[in-house]
């Protein structure tokens, strides 16, 4: 069963009002679940609050490079407002083992989408956006999320953003498409598609010109300007 029709099950399976997620290799901090719920109780049009996390070694040890740039993304999608196009941008300081739902509001989106492999949280984060408000936890991290060996692999999770995408990009407008279009230009450049990405980052700047005021965006349009022998050693 892929995970994301367990969680789903889970959640059908609840008869609380709220549920929040967390991934067998992540701990829950002390507090989280009351500070999760009075973001929620404060927000009455929210559907979900999301925490900052603490980034942990197999061995329970904090990496503190890792933590320092996770509070910094978590800190500036919080001031975003949690916007669908901030999300798509900044979605790294989302963890599922740090967010809490409505359980009617969670259920009501569809879910956890089972066709995905790979960042079926975002994908659920985004659907959410696009209606409803998100909201961050204040008063500091609220899980330890640890990184080891087991983890979802870079590549995955690249494919998992193409597909993403595939889904998104339709229908989509303005500052939303110009958001996804960056991320899908990242996928394709960490997937060392080079050719993909030359192709559709020269065709995302043609369709959305303010892309190229973006400097991340900007970057990978002119590195896949590149040869790929250099190309390569720039990944």
């Amino acid at each position: 069963m892929r995970r994301s029709r367990a969680r789903n099950t889970g959640v059908e399976s609840a008869a609380t009002p709220f549920v929040a997620f967390l991934d067998e290799d992540d701990l829950c901090l002390p507090g989280r679940l009351e500070r999760q719920r009075a973001a929620l109780d404060a927000h009455p049009d929210a559907v979900l609050s999301y925490g900052q996390v603490i980034t942990v070694d197999a061995g329970g040890r904090t990496v503190a490079a890792e933590t320092a740039r996770l509070a910094d993304g978590f800190a500036r999608l919080a001031a975003s407002g949690s916007t669908y196009a901030a999300i798509a941008s900044l979605g790294g300081p989302l963890y599922t083992s740090a967010t809490m739902v409505r359980r009617d509001g969670f259920l009501a989106a569809g879910g956890f989408d089972s066709a995905f492999d790979a960042h079926e949280d975002l994908d659920l984060y985004l659907r959410l956006a696009r209606t409803l408000a998100i909201v961050p936890c204040p008063g500091g991290p609220v899980t330890a999320y640890r990184v080891h060996g087991g983890n979802t692999p870079s590549e995955a999770l690249y494919r998992g953003t193409l597909a993403l995408t595939e889904k998104h990009l339709p229908g989509l407008h303005g500052a939303d498409r110009r958001a996804i279009l960056e991320r899908r230009i990242d996928a394709l450049w960490g997937l060392g598609d080079f050719a993909q990405g030359r192709r559709e980052a020269l065709a995302a700047a043609a369709s959305e010109p303010t892309l190229l005021l973006h400097p991340r965006f900007a970057r990978r349009l002119l590195g896949l300007s590149l040869p790929r022998r250099i190309l390569e050693t720039r990944r």
